[in-house]
């Protein structure tokens, strides 16, 4: 399996979005190899973070894009929905939001600026014990 090459989806900026990029990130998951547990983790992650790309905004017109790139035993996961004319973009990310992200991954950042909106994330698997 060619794992180098990243998975791309481009999908509208609305919230059914988010069930799409759930679907393909257990996918992802399972091609690096993650348990099922890792799975779950990453697909609750990529739901909280492609939401905030979409938050309050339900517009087919405009697109986001996620980026999946994965190796064994580790899924990198980018997304990015740029500026929208007439919608402020604004950086808050709730405290219960950041809070599962610290759990159920191992690295996350989101941003919110005149650029639009971007995150990146990154799982690995856990250590067998």
């Amino acid at each position: 399996m060619d794992t180098s090459r990243p998975i791309q989806l481009i999908a509208p900026a609305e919230r059914g979005s988010v069930r799409l990029a759930r679907i393909l990130a257990a996918g992802v998951a399972a091609d690096a190899g993650l348990s099922i547990d890792d799975t779950e983790d990453l697909r609750i992650a990529v739901s909280e973070l492609v939401a905030l790309l979409v938050d309050g905004l339900d517009d087919a017109d405009s697109s986001i894009a996620v980026t999946f790139h994965r190796a064994v035993g580790e899924v990198v996961v980018e997304g990015h929905r740029p500026a929208v004319a007439d919608h402020p973009e604004t950086s808050g990310v709730d405290d219960l939001a950041l809070e599962i992200l610290r759990v159920v991954v191992d690295d996350h950042s989101f941003d919110a600026g005149a650029g639009g909106r971007r995150f990146r994330l990154v799982k690995r698997a856990r250590a067998s014990s």
